[in-house]
């Protein structure tokens, strides 16, 4: 089984391509610490010392190193047999539960936010191994996620301000500016979680 890495703007991020498509509709982060339930991909890449978050796409799965990792040359072999016996053992399987998006409950200007960035700009921060998405929309400002290899990369910024603020202004007359959110999980519900939700899962400490 082939899998082939790819670097990204971010060094301290890795773009593995895999042999076989992933049944998802978009990227999908995880973290180290994000708790259960996880799709058992996840689990496997998250368990790995030196791997501090992840981010699978379709066709590929970007992996972020911790500062005190091991370097990428052992890391990545790691990595890789991880990924294999995931694929080998049918885990990208249960991801298709993820793959139906959850109904969006914006407003019209948040809604064709939230479409220009994932039909104009989300497919090549996927190239560079990241994602981005919308967060919120509030007093002419839009607040999004970017993760994979755009979270904690020294050109995010200038990516944000040059190629997502510009983009989105020349299409939303309504917009501002556009900020970024660091760690957006802890001001907002993963994605992925929200679907787990709306199909019956319970997570520790969440209310009933």
């Amino acid at each position: 089984m082939l899998i082939e890495i790819e670097a990204t703007p971010n060094p301290a991020t890795l773009r593995f391509l895999l042999p076989r498509r992933l049944p998802l509709s978009e990227p999908i982060a995880f973290a180290r610490g994000d708790g259960d339930p996880r799709p058992r991909l996840a689990g496997r890449l998250l368990g790995i010392t030196g791997v501090r978050d992840i981010l699978l796409a379709p066709d590929f799965i970007a992996v972020s190193r911790t500062a005190d990792a091991p370097d990428w040359p052992d890391l990545q072999t790691d990595i890789v047999i991880a990924l294999i016996a995931g694929l080998d053992e049918g885990d990208d399987a249960e991801l298709a539960v993820l793959a139906a998006p959850v109904p969006a409950e914006h407003d019209a200007v948040e809604q064709q936010i939230a479409d220009i960035l994932r039909t104009r700009i989300a497919p090549a921060v996927a190239r560079d191994g990241g994602s981005i998405t919308l967060v919120s929309y509030r007093g002419r400002v839009a607040t999004v996620e970017m993760r994979g290899a755009c979270g904690g990369c020294p050109s995010a910024l200038m990516t944000l301000k040059r190629g997502v603020e510009t983009t989105l202004k020349r299409y939303v007359p309504e917009l501002d500016r556009v900020e970024a959110v660091r760690d957006a999980g802890a001001q907002h519900e993963p994605f992925w979680k929200k679907i787990l939700t709306a199909r019956g899962a319970r997570f520790r400490g969440a209310s009933a």
